[in-house]
Order: C-alpha cells, then sequence, then structure tokens
C-alpha cells in the first residue's frame, strides 16, 4: 500500500489522528510547551466531531473535545496538573471507543 492509497479522510477521523493527538498533549504537558498542546488539541477535533454524531455517546463528545481545547491554555497559564486533568477525559474516551470497537 502506497501513502495516495490511504484517504487523508482516514487519517484524519482514524486512529492514528487519535494517537497522535493523545501523544502531543500529554507531551506539551510535560513539557511545557504550548503550541504542541495545540496541535494536539485541534488534531483530536475531527475524531470528538465524528463521535458527536454516534447516538452512544453523542453531546459527551462535545464536553469532552471543549474540556480537551481548555488543556494547552491550562498549560500556558501554568497548571501541570489541571491541564493533565482537562486532557484525560479525551483519552479516556478514545480508550472506551477503541474498547467497544475491539469487542463487536
Amino acid at each position: 500500500m502506497t501513502a495516495n492509497d490511504f484517504p487523508l479522510v482516514a487519517v484524519m477521523l482514524g486512529w492514528p489522528a487519535v494517537l497522535t493527538s493523545v501523544t502531543l498533549v500529554f507531551v506539551g504537558i510535560a513539557r511545557r510547551r504550548v503550541q504542541v498542546a495545540v496541535v494536539g488539541s485541534v488534531l483530536g477535533l475531527p475524531f470528538l466531531l465524528y463521535l458527536f454524531a454516534s447516538p452512544r455517546v453523542g453531546w459527551l463528545a462535545l464536553v469532552v473535545g471543549a474540556v480537551h481545547l481548555g488543556s494547552p491554555v491550562a498549560v500556558a497559564r501554568s497548571g501541570r496538573g489541571l491541564a493533565v486533568a482537562m486532557a484525560t477525559p479525551f483519552a479516556a474516551l478514545a480508550g472506551f471507543v477503541g474498547w467497544i470497537v475491539l469487542n463487536q
């Protein structure tokens, strides 16, 4: 499979984007780099918007997205604990959805 065979939509909505988002946010928090945390938060938004359309998680995805976008703000204001607390629901939701997908 070449790079052209893999659609961009799958990368933006799929698990590579989710894993990259979680990684970038937590790396940004650990190194206190606001820009890295912002990129990670923005990268996770398409996944959350996709989940917003599902009946099982619906509005929860919207709330998690708002909290997830707040984690770079907490990094900018030197609140590492708060930033981790705000980034954790996204990781938990992604883990929950992954568990659902694997146990179908």
